[in-house]
């Protein structure tokens, strides 16, 4: 053959026509590259994340600890199930459990209700009928007075059924930052409310004590009731003592 003719064939090998093995391995790399950019960004902002979520938990340790318990609670004008005016202070002297919802409610008040009402019933076992349980309806356009009574007769005779107009509904729900809105209106009377699922407890002074959340079962909330109420009676019998020895000393003298 003619000279660097073979040569140049021989020299192209089995492997002619192939690609590089580098340009496979570059774009491998580019993928990699690609793919751990995302990988490392999503770590980053959980991350941060992490750390904000610290940050935010501190501020409320501290804003807790400088303020203390939560201010909810405070003056109301509502109507009773006889459809009477009754306010924050006709209940002066009563501990009461609180629980807002509406008489329509098909499925979350019944059940709440009933953990109320047993929560009531242990606490009326342990130590006595101290304990007032309230039901204010977020549905004064359907719940009525009646509407109220024949509800609350349901669970517990002792429950204080309340309602009122509009404005003082959303007065007393507001003072105890409670969150409800009308869903979708099939028509006046047919709705359901998204409410707030959380009873509140207050003391015999008319000052919130704690609120108990869905996920507390009626023991959990009769034992921190109870624990409240036994403790407020030992500080009464202290002040009980204390006076009476003032008042002995004062008769010595």
């Amino acid at each position: 053959p003619p000279d660097g003719e073979g040569e140049g064939l021989h020299g192209l090998g089995p492997n002619a026509g192939e690609l590089p093995k580098g340009a496979d391995n570059v774009q491998f790399t580019w993928k990699s590259a690609i793919f751990t950019t995302f990988v490392c960004g999503g770590v980053l902002w959980y991350y941060e994340y992490l750390i904000r979520r610290k940050q935010e938990e501190g501020r409320a340790v501290t804003k807790q600890e400088y303020i203390g318990k939560p201010k909810l609670g405070g003056p109301f004008e509502l109507l009773d199930r006889q459809g009477k005016p009754v306010t924050e202070k006709d209940f002066l002297g009563q501990y009461l459990l609180i629980y807002f919802g509406f008489t329509f409610c098909p499925d979350i008040c019944p059940q709440e209700m009933e953990k109320q009402t047993r929560a009531v019933e242990l606490i009326d076992q342990a130590i006595g009928p101290v304990v007032t349980p309230v039901f204010i309806s977020v549905d004064p356009t359907r719940d009525d007075p009646p509407q109220v009574d024949d509800y609350c007769k349901e669970f517990h005779p002792r429950i204080v059924g309340l309602t009122g107009t509009p404005e003082q509904v959303k007065a007393v729900s507001r003072a105890y930052r409670v969150y409800f809105n009308e869903g979708i209106k099939n028509s006046e009377k047919d709705y359901l409310i998204d409410h707030s699922i959380i009873h509140y407890f207050v003391g015999k002074n008319g000052k919130f004590v704690e609120f108990f959340g869905k996920n507390m079962t009626a023991v959990e909330i009769a034992a921190s009731m109870k624990k409240t109420i036994l403790e407020d009676q030992e500080k009464a019998r202290q002040r009980k003592a204390r006076r009476g020895v003032e008042s002995a000393d004062g008769e010595e003298e």
